[in-house]
């Protein structure tokens, strides 16, 4: 089930320019553009006269015009202009296409697919962005966006996923695997995952730079550094069918320089050792139908996710967060 009540990323500000963008959220074919006073609009992507999708189009005047007669939709989705009337008439009656609440902040055009019919929520800011500079991507993933959560939340997986690209990689060829404790809670939008650290709940040291990953609902997992060098990664895994999603990626550069958010096309190699396992786990799920996984410690912060997402579902995350345990400590093998 899609978590509909929840803003999705549509695509980075930088990406939508003078034409018109197709995106997929959840289960919608979406077009995106720059409206009146480049304000971004979100539609269906489809024409209610043949069906054509508007990301073919054109925008004129701060308005969509289809590409196939040019009907031109305003950004509240109605048909404002059909160029073949002629003699005075008007446009027919309830002509339009449904529109989408469209917000931009943080480097990113956002939608909003909810049903209630009320006024959305705020835009769900990312803590810090004016701080930094940042590079950022998109990639298509072929698996469920809560395995690429589940993926960026799992602490033992880098040593062997990751060869040389990730921090964790070099530490365990230098010294091995080593008994580490991490501290998992929930929070009111979802779970952290913090470690390593002390029985205490300290942190472990200096030696062993400590590191906090947290999910958001619906979709965001962010990555901070909290001893060593400076780092900040923040994933939003949006979905477009049950078994694909779409990564949009933020990583924040090292040097306080150049444009606040700058698109990279290329997939970077550590998140292309990603998606050739998870890709490889969706099709091993979809051709055994109903996989049976067996599980150990390291996985809890998995299981918890699914737990969220599940509750999240049903509308029942608020309620049943309360049944939680405020934190549990893990022991592992990293």
């Amino acid at each position: 089930m899609f978590l509909r009540e929840y803003w999705y990323v549509a695509c980075p500000s930088s990406q939508l320019g003078g034409a018109p963008r197709a995106v997929r959220v959840l289960d919608r074919d979406i077009v995106v553009f720059r409206g009146d006073g480049r304000r971004p609009r979100a539609l269906a992507d489809r024409c209610c006269h043949r069906g054509v999708r508007l990301s073919l189009g054109r925008v004129t005047r701060g308005e969509l015009a289809c590409g196939y007669h040019g009907w031109r939709y305003s950004g509240g989705g109605a048909c404002v202009h059909i160029p073949s009337l002629a003699g005075g008439r008007r446009v027919p009656e309830r002509c339009g296409v449904p529109a989408f609440p469209c917000a931009e902040q943080d480097g990113y055009v956002w939608v909003w697919l909810g049903g209630d019919g009320g006024a959305p929520p705020p835009v769900p800011g990312i803590e810090g962005f004016a701080a930094h500079r940042w590079d950022q991507g998109s990639v298509e993933l072929g698996c469920a966006s809560a395995k690429g959560l589940e993926n960026n939340l799992d602490w033992c997986h880098p040593a062997f996923a990751h060869p040389w690209t990730h921090w964790q990689f070099y530490t365990a060829l230098l010294r091995g695997l080593r008994e580490e404790l991490l501290e998992m809670r929930p929070t009111p939008d979802g779970m952290t995952l913090r470690g390593p650290i002390r029985e205490d709940g300290g942190a472990a040291g200096r030696r062993s730079p400590e590191t906090l990953l947290s999910f958001k609902l619906p979709d965001r997992v962010e990555v901070r550094s909290l001893g060593g060098p400076a780092r900040r990664i923040v994933l939003h895994f949006v979905p477009t069918a049950a078994d694909r999603c779409r990564l949009e990626w933020m990583i924040a550069r090292a040097l306080p320089f150049g444009a606040r958010a700058r698109f990279r096309p290329e997939e970077p190699a550590i998140l292309r050792q990603d998606r050739l396992l998870l890709e490889s786990a969706e099709a091993a799920a979809a051709a055994q139908g109903e996989l049976r996984e067996h599980h150990v410690e390291a996985d809890a912060p998995a299981l918890l996710l699914r737990r969220i997402l599940d509750w999240a579902a049903r509308g029942e995350w608020e309620q049943r967060r309360a049944s939680l345990p405020e934190r549990r400590v893990l022991r592992v093998m990293a």
